[in-house]
């Protein structure tokens, strides 16, 4: 007798099949208007009533971008200042983690709590004084101001210390037997071991650098170091509501965050679901 093959589903399973699959299409649809909005002109986007598909399909939009704007260099600040930050920030986060994990020391424990605990403050309250820091320092108006304040991430932090807690130290043991030193114990083995959680940590800080609005607003007035997110802003202050030019250089702006997640998808999934943030 053949056996059925085929998981026979309970009506809830499709229920939530179908919520969900609504819930994605509400969160989709202002992307794919997006999208489409980029290849319509002016006139169009702003038609009552608003047409779904572009009846004028143009890439004039795109053009204008880059010759009204120097779009170029926001889009290099952004994704060379977001590279950076994350790099940094994932050795650090890493470097510091490990330490929390695999090193007994006094009052350890209680240095990890008052670091989780900043944790819980709004980034938002501490901008004046990272402001100030940054005064003091003549790093206001320059790549240090977008880059330097990144390098630590108390998140990441966490994130990889849970991690290094489930890694179990014959590794570390093992790799200081055959004469490797502690940091290069972390670099060779426990680094490595760690690229799940790793490549989700990734994802985290380059989308945290590169949709960074408030802080790059505060502590920069030359064009010369706008962001993306600043940059789109600007259109407003400078030419009013050019809803399809915005919606072309809008287009542009997601596609770094895709390629990143594209590629990254697999490890990034594996390290959410890994042990790394489990309390």
């Amino acid at each position: 007798m053949r056996k059925n093959l085929h998981k026979r589903h309970t009506t809830g399973y499709y229920v939530a099949l179908i919520c969900l699959g609504v819930g994605a299409l509400f969160m989709i649809f202002p992307v794919i208007w997006m999208m489409l909005g980029a290849f319509k002109t002016e006139t169009e986007m702003k038609s009552m009533p608003p047409t779904f598909l572009p009846e004028n399909f143009t890439l004039e939009n795109f053009s204008s971008v880059f010759e009204q704007m120097p779009f170029a260099r926001y889009y290099l600040n952004s994704v060379g200042t977001g590279v950076l930050n994350m790099v940094v920030g994932v050795l650090t986060s890493g470097l510091v983690g490990y330490v929390f994990a695999k090193y007994h020391f006094k009052f350890r424990d209680a240095i990890f709590l008052v670091v989780l605990a900043c944790m819980m403050i709004p980034y938002e309250t501490l901008m004046p004084t990272v402001y100030k820091i940054m005064v003091g320092f003549k790093w206001t108006n320059s790549y240090l101001v977008l880059t330097v304040p990144y390098f630590c991430n108390i998140f990441g932090i966490f994130l990889m210390r849970q991690f290094f807690l489930d890694l179990p130290n014959d590794y570390v043991e093992a790799a200081e037997l055959d004469g490797c030193g502690q940091f290069k114990t972390w670099w060779k083995v426990a680094m490595p071991l760690a690229k799940s959680t790793t490549s989700a940590l990734m994802v985290f800080l380059f989308m945290a650098s590169y949709n960074s609005f408030m802080w790059p607003l505060i502590s920069t007035d030359s064009r010369k170091y706008f962001t993306l997110p600043v940059g789109i802003a600007s259109m407003f202050w400078d030419r009013g509501s050019r809803y399809a030019m915005l919606m072309a250089a809008s287009a542009m702006v997601i596609l770094p965050v895709c390629v990143l997640f594209m590629f990254m998808q697999r490890r990034f999934i594996e390290g959410l679901t890994a042990g790394g943030i489990k309390g």
